[in-house]
């Protein structure tokens, strides 16, 4: 009944199908996807940072000129104390008001300065949280696409050989006896059964004696409790 060739015909469709599904599982493209979502996203989070961080140092740049602009003026107040212009009471108690009044904006600028120094230093240390998760992301987005296309050209190839070894097997099987095996998987999932611990590995169920030795033999059975036929490895 060529009951090898048929068994061995089940066993490379089995690791056919098997290929087929790790095919199907590679060529998902979900994973690649989620991390082109999260380093887009990341790119977008830099980007806000650099502009956060580029609008605090413009802020910057104009306090310390205002700084300076207010150290001016203050300068030029004091100035004007021993100058002749300063010649009332009246005159130099608003000229001390008015130098009152340009240190307490130094005060303020000063403690804007500050802020504005730590909301620097935040950002900066964002950005560099952000680019190295950028960095992480883009190392396993390519590593993960390299692994893919590896493994894909493997396994296709390994499908191209099962491929080619089934129609080589199937050239040494009867026509009938293979429509016959179509049939049976119908309805039975591998229906060449080995005998395994005098036992069909279809079913589980224990082989009848006189049954495991006629399949020892080479004769053709069913297995009286699934329908399967058996058959026995002498090589296993």
């Amino acid at each position: 009944m060529g009951l090898e060739f048929l068994y061995e015909l089940q066993h490379q469709e089995n690791n056919h199908k098997k290929l087929l599904s790790r095919i199907s599982e590679i060529s998902d493209d979900g994973q690649i996807n989620r991390l082109k979502k999260e380093y887009a996203k990341l790119k977008e989070e830099y980007i806000k940072l650099c502009e956060k961080k580029n609008e605090i140092e413009k802020q910057i740049a104009q306090k310390k000129s205002h700084y300076k602009s207010l150290e001016l003026s203050k300068t030029n107040y004091e100035k004007l104390i021993y100058t002749p212009e300063i010649n009332s009471v009246k005159k130099l108690e608003t000229l001390e008001k008015q130098i009152d009044d340009v240190e307490k904006n130094l005060e303020l600028e000063t403690l804007n300065l500050e802020n504005l120094e730590k909301n620097l230093k935040e950002a900066e240390l964002d950005i560099l949280s952000i680019k190295k998760k950028i960095v992480f992301i883009k190392k396993k987005y390519e590593t993960m696409r390299t692994n893919k296309e590896e493994e894909l050209d493997f396994l296709m190839s390994e499908k191209n050989n099962i491929e080619g070894l089934i129609e080589d097997i199937k050239l040494n099987i009867n026509q009938d006896i293979y429509k016959e095996y179509i049939k049976m998987k119908e309805k039975l999932i591998n229906p060449i059964s080995e005998i395994d611990n005098r036992k069909c590995s279809g079913c589980g169920v224990e082989v009848p004696a006189m049954d495991y030795e006629s399949v020892k033999t080479g004769n053709a059975l069913k297995c009286q409790n699934c329908g399967r036929i058996l058959i026995y490895k002498k090589n296993k």
